[in-house]
């Protein structure tokens, strides 16, 4: 797997990629590692305006894959257990974000989603213009991106890597693909029922952080680059997104949100977890909705895309 992405990284480098470098500009590769949101400001019509409560994760790694999720404003509380159409809209006007490739050109980044917050993003190009200054980057919409957010800066600020990180935190790090959710029979092994996703991935940095992005199938684009109201719930019923701290124990993984995707407040995760070869499986306490009730746990299964060598900034 390294020898093929070696030579992908070469072919990086003549196409503009993770490896390269504009003449006086920045290469992919100083973008490498993990940044946290420190302002967002609406940059149309007249001076720019800060946006409040700015929150956010963004990861580059070396084989050219991005992770992207930020918020403003305050988290809503849904007046029942789901969000009406007016509720779920203020929700999707409050993040952004996505998952997908990315390469470096010109002091611009361009970005293909393949998951992404907004259904009409994914699978587009979008391009930010970006100055990196030390350990602060600011990055810059310009005006008709597919994703909406026009007009925007972020500025971001790099986060340095733990300082002790062990055999099995670097077996970890990396970008890792959806491959399947299984409901399974604890007693007996057997399978009940599984599902997959539109593409989605976790990301867990050296810096001590995760992300996620597990987008459902088939989600309708918007008819417009904004949504309706309706557009809106649709966009974020069944999406599981968010960012935070993780702690690893033998055999098990602990994922402490800061940042979800809906009004969920703050909290922690337990997964057990196992690595074998390039797949990563999490497996969820037992228990929760089915008809296995207690005796049920969902496993989700992960492929790699890119470790701790394409993880650590160099």
């Amino acid at each position: 797997m390294r020898k093929v992405l070696g030579v992908l990284g070469v072919l990086g480098v003549l196409a503009g990629g993770p490896g390269a470098r504009a003449q006086g500009g920045t290469a992919a590769r100083d973008l490498v590692g993990t940044w946290t949101l420190s302002s967002i400001e609406r940059m149309g019509g007249g001076a720019p305006a800060t946006v409040p409560l700015p929150r956010g994760l963004l990861v580059f790694d070396a084989a050219g894959h991005a992770f992207e999720l930020a918020s403003a404003g305050r988290r809503i509380v849904y007046a029942g257990n789901q969000p009406t159409p007016a509720e779920a809209h203020t929700v999707y006007n409050n993040y952004s974000g996505f998952w997908g490739s990315y390469r470096v050109a010109d002091q611009k980044i361009t970005y293909r989603p393949e998951g992404a917050v907004s259904a009409n993003a994914m699978g587009q190009d979008i391009v930010r213009s970006f100055s990196l200054k030390g350990d602060r980057l600011t990055v810059e919409s310009a005006s008709g991106e597919p994703d909406g957010q026009d007009q925007m800066r972020w500025t971001w600020e790099r986060v340095p890597q733990l300082e002790n990180l062990t055999p099995a935190n670097r077996q970890l790090l990396g970008f890792w693909r959806h491959v399947v959710e299984r409901r399974v029979s604890q007693s007996t092994g057997a399978v009940i029922n599984e599902a997959t996703r539109a593409p989605s991935v976790i990301v867990y940095t050296p810096a001590g952080y995760v992300g996620v992005h597990f987008p459902p199938l088939n989600r309708a684009k918007f008819a417009a680059t904004l949504p309706t109201d309706d557009e809106a719930q649709a966009a974020i019923r069944g999406f599981v997104s968010y960012y935070g701290s993780y702690t690893l124990y033998p055999g098990l993984v602990f994922h402490h949100r800061l940042m979800i995707l809906g009004n969920g407040a703050s909290d922690s995760l337990r997964r057990f977890y196992e690595i074998k070869g390039d797949e990563l499986t999490l497996k969820f306490p037992p228990g929760g909705a089915g008809p296995l009730g207690a005796d049920g746990r969902t496993n989700v299964v992960l492929k790699r895309i890119s470790g701790a060598e394409e993880m650590l900034p160099r």
